[in-house]
């Protein structure tokens, strides 16, 4: 059911991907801009940081969230057999768009989705606090972060579904115990010391908005040496 469900929405991105080419150059184009994908929620949290204090431990649970959400779904990419990417297995009901580099993303596990698990993580936990932010964030993490990747070839579908029942499990059930456990110690350090906090505030939202990319390539070329 689920290699069904992968190939028919291959096949439904190839009707477009072969359909207009300004459409695909628009497409990839942004596809890997982070400032468009991640910057957004970036914004947002910290509006919400200065906008009410009531809304501190909503940008703390989701800052829990990031961290478990592509924390997990890379521990799920390690340890599980490696899935081939679409652009990468030769399927033949996938159609490379225009743009698209054959070798992007190579040597990385397609499941779970990373990037579904940050953002429908993050969406879930501003539905809790409120229905139409949260609204607006998921329809954001669908259309503007996931769906672009599949249409890529980066992911299947079921890659977008797994990540993101990681990210909603992440919200639901790990980071609201943290956040009430943490919450206390957050606020302490703000108040006592507001330039290492802000400093390490601004780090954070650095690393998750480039998706570490920096850190991933030093690690890279100490696995190599290494090994």
């Amino acid at each position: 059911m689920l290699n069904s469900l992968d190939t028919f929405v291959m096949k439904l991105m190839a009707q477009y991907s072969s359909r207009s080419i300004t459409a695909n150059k628009l497409i990839i184009h942004f596809l890997d801009l982070n400032t468009v994908k991640f910057l957004t929620l970036f914004i947002l949290l910290w509006f919400l940081w200065f906008f009410r204090n009531k809304w501190k431990s909503v940008v703390v649970e989701c800052i829990i969230d990031m961290f478990f959400g592509i924390g997990i779904s890379r521990f799920i990419q390690l340890f599980l057999p490696e899935r081939l990417r679409p652009l990468h297995s030769g399927n033949p009901d996938f159609v490379l768009p225009l743009g698209v580099d054959p070798k992007a993303l190579e040597h990385w596990s397609s499941f779970p989705s990373d990037h579904a698990a940050l953002t429908f993580a993050v969406s879930t936990t501003m539905w809790r606090a409120s229905r139409r932010l949260g609204a607006a964030c998921f329809i954001w993490s669908t259309f503007v972060i996931c769906l672009p990747r599949i249409y890529a070839g980066y992911h299947y579908a079921t890659d977008i579904l797994g990540g993101a029942f990681v990210g909603v499990c992440t919200a639901l059930l790990v980071a609201r115990p943290l956040q009430k456990l943490l919450m206390p110690s957050v606020l302490t350090v703000e108040e006592r010391f507001p330039g290492l906090f802000f400093s390490g505030f601004f780090v954070i939202s650095y690393e998750f908005v480039t998706q570490f990319d920096e850190l991933r390539l030093v690690g890279r070329a100490i696995q190599h040496l290494i090994s």
